[in-house]
């Protein structure tokens, strides 16, 4: 029984480690070309995880510059980068001896995921255009005779500039919640387009193969803001609605034990200061995956690299160069 891997990794703004694009000729930045810098790190942690298909979110901004990656550090895949996203774009690498053809999805077939829709995303009740802060790079893939597609996201960031700053002083803190609440409502209606694409694909198809992957920016259960503003999360909305169960997408990192469901770390200082472990990086499969024939996930194997992406972090991992990114990969495996 053949079977592919599939991850995805948040490469860390290796757009970074770049000189600039208006230099003619792509190079890395000497800070970042030592053998036990970023870069290497990075591409230890993705052969250790062995995967064939591997999806990066903050790739790099130009073509030259993911090919340089690819063939110093891992030299035997071949890759999509999306022409959305600025500094911080969406890659697809895959190894082409495991895969049977790869292309990229027809505008016609994602417009969906491309055009502008209307959404409230300030909460003035007006309806204003709207479109993906990182427009999804969806891939099609045949694997083994069997046709998969790959949708790659990364949602908009709830990052604020000086957020703890705006928090903690009482005459700021609601221009901050403000603008915390906008960025999550550019999250909630970018996870409610990614959905209704995935539901009129799965109502086209049943059987379809489908895999989204990537940094949504959000995990399970209700962040402060979530609870108490917009009673809701954005990864309930793109793995599917309760009414329509047969539509609804499975969660690979279920496979992983509770304690160890988690791809990022850090301190948030909403509502008390305390480190937090969120599972911020996810695969979700489609019903058609989930069946006893044809391409399908293999029982248990959805992952979060813990071991291999601790291997290749040098002390602490505080310095960029320390660690392969501030994400850990996630994954699963698929039989044909």
């Amino acid at each position: 029984m053949p079977t592919v891997r599939v991850c995805s990794i948040n490469g860390e703004w290796m757009n970074r480690w770049f000189t600039r694009d208006a230099e003619a000729t792509a190079q890395f930045l000497p800070s970042f070309s030592a053998e036990d810098a970023a870069p290497a790190r990075l591409a230890a942690t993705i052969e250790a995880i062995g995967a064939e298909i591997v999806a990066i979110q903050e790739a790099p901004s130009r073509e030259a510059e993911m090919q340089l990656f690819v063939g110093q550090y891992l030299g035997d895949y071949e890759f999509f980068l999306s022409d959305a996203g600025g500094q911080q774009k969406l890659a697809l690498l895959y190894k082409p001896d495991a895969v049977d053809s790869a292309a990229l999805a027809r505008h016609e077939d994602i417009a969906g995921l491309i055009d502008e829709w209307e959404a409230d995303v300030d909460g003035d009740a007006v309806l204003d255009g709207y479109g993906f802060t990182r427009t999804p790079l969806v891939v099609d893939l045949v694997v083994g005779g069997h046709p998969l597609q790959v949708v790659v996201a990364h949602m908009k960031s709830n990052f604020i500039n000086q957020g703890k700053e705006l928090w903690e002083s009482p005459a700021n803190r609601q221009a901050y919640i403000t603008s915390a609440l906008k960025n999550r409502r550019r999250i909630s209606t970018e996870g409610k387009r990614t959905r209704s694409y995935l539901d009129a694909r799965a109502s086209a198809d049943p059987g379809a193969a489908i895999i989204v992957l990537g940094d949504l920016n959000d995990g399970p259960g209700l962040d402060y803001f979530e609870d108490l503003y917009l009673t809701h999360n954005v990864t309930d909305i793109i793995a599917g609605s309760v009414f329509a169960p047969e539509l609804a997408f499975a969660h690979a990192q279920h496979d992983v034990p509770a304690d160890k469901r988690f791809t990022a770390e850090f301190e948030d200082f909403v509502p008390e200061p305390a480190m937090k472990r969120l599972l911020l990086d996810h695969v979700m499969v489609s019903p058609g995956l989930l069946g006893a024939n044809g391409l399908r996930k293999v029982d248990g194997s959805g992952a979060v690299y813990h071991a291999e992406y601790d291997a290749h972090v040098s002390g602490n991992g505080d310095d960029r160069n320390d660690r392969p990114t501030d994400h850990r990969p996630v994954g699963v495996d698929l039989a044909y």
